[in-house]
């Protein structure tokens, strides 16, 4: 097969919880809610992706979240270490998220913070999971307020969860899906300077898209999540 000479990217996956009905997603740099089974499905959805972040977001972590890139979006230099990544701004982080996909066979990486690093991806955002915490109103320092319009976003799949000894207030999790998706491309040439790997990988990468469709095949792995009651 003779590689193109423009490709089609990998689709940008937003994953945000906040609260209901303020939109906090963060007090002081830390999430305001113990919710274990929402942890839990975010694991789930980003291992062996790429995810994308702000510094401030890393740091709230406390640690690289093992097995899988960790792209860290910041104006100063940041240490790097064997699954962490500087990017000094958007583009950089897009074409590492990209090459890391490629080379792993995976159609989708994830966008996961904070409020800044959310509002600079937002064009490029084809799929939202989207936490709704109903822990009444609380103040906090970094919010989430977009709004999904159905003109340009629909539902694809809701689910409720009870509060628990695990989960300290019950929650619902959309999947919004934007209708017009953004498909992103680039040409061949921009990998040669990167790692010869994404090169042997580009014609699997293309005969993965030519077998299963990416929109299809994401969406089979995302329902996989939803598990029944």
């Amino acid at each position: 097969m003779t590689t193109p000479a423009r490709v089609k990217m990998p689709s940008a996956t937003s994953i945000v919880a906040r609260s209901y009905p303020d939109h906090v997603i963060g007090i002081e740099n830390r999430l305001p809610w113990r919710l274990r089974t929402d942890l839990a499905l975010f694991k789930s959805r980003t291992v062996g992706h790429a995810i994308i972040m702000g510094r401030r977001t890393f740091e709230s972590l406390g640690r690289p979240l093992p097995g899988r890139l960790n792209i860290v979006l910041s104006r100063e230099p940041f240490p790097e270490q064997s699954n962490v990544q500087w990017a000094r701004d958007v583009s950089t982080a897009l074409l590492m998220a990209d090459i890391y996909a490629i080379c792993n066979l995976q159609r989708q990486f994830f966008v996961i913070g904070g409020e800044r690093i959310y509002r600079e991806f937002s064009d490029v955002i084809n799929r939202v999971w989207l936490t709704e915490v109903f822990s009444g109103r609380i103040n906090g320092d970094a919010k989430f307020d977009f709004e999904f319009s159905l003109n340009d976003w629909w539902s694809h799949s809701e689910r409720d969860y009870p509060a628990t000894d695990q989960d300290e207030y019950p929650f619902r999790i959309t999947c919004w899906v934007r209708r017009k998706p953004q498909h992103r491309e680039r040409f061949v040439d921009e990998f040669r300077s990167s790692d010869s790997e994404v090169l042997s990988k580009l014609n699997d990468w293309l005969a993965l898209q030519t077998s299963n469709p990416m929109e299809d095949a994401v969406e089979q792995e995302q329902l996989s999540l939803f598990p029944k009651p």
